[in-house]
Order: structure tokens, then sequence, then C-alpha cells
């Protein structure tokens, strides 16, 4: 009986030793991991902020191009009216 106990006594031992060394590596580990996702954070952050600029110079570059469609629109709508209008007054007289 005295056996098994001492035997018990000595795995325990061992199982809580074993346990410190895994919370120990584990923690060595972790610590790691949180270098890696910081850095990687940092990169994601630098990524972000060139397409956000993409997306700003191409919603720039659409918006000129539609004024400037817009413009045009308007100038040959103007000059068919104006065309129309001098057609019209001269069929009155």
């Amino acid at each position: 009986m005295d056996f098994l106990l001492i035997l018990l006594t000595v795995l325990g031992i061992i199982l809580l030793i074993v346990l410190i060394i895994l919370c120990v590596r584990l923690n060595f580990t972790l610590t790691r991991l949180d270098i890696v996702l910081e850095d990687f954070k940092k990169k994601l952050d630098t990524v972000t902020h060139a397409f956000e600029l993409t997306a700003k110079v191409s919603n720039s570059i659409s918006l000129v191009s539609d004024r400037v469609i817009e413009g045009l629109s308007t100038f040959i709508t103007n000059l068919f009216l104006k065309k129309d209008k001098k057609n019209i007054e001269e069929e009155e007289f």
C-alpha cells in the first residue's frame, strides 16, 4: 500500500512539472503570436490606407467625368433646342 501511495505521489509531481513547463511554453508562444499579429495589423492598416486612397481618386475621376459629360450633353441639347426654335419662328412668319 505504501508503494502505491509513493508511486501516485511521484506521478503527481511529474504531472505537475510537465504542466508547468507546458504553461511556460504556451506563454512564450502567445507572446510571439501577439508580436506577429501586431505586425500583421500594421501592414493591414497600410493596405487599407492604399485602398482608401484608390477609392478617393476613382471617385474624383468619376465625378469629373460625370460633370464633363453632363456639360457636353447640356451644350448639345441647347444647340438643338436653339435650332428648333429658329425653325419654329421661321415657320410662323
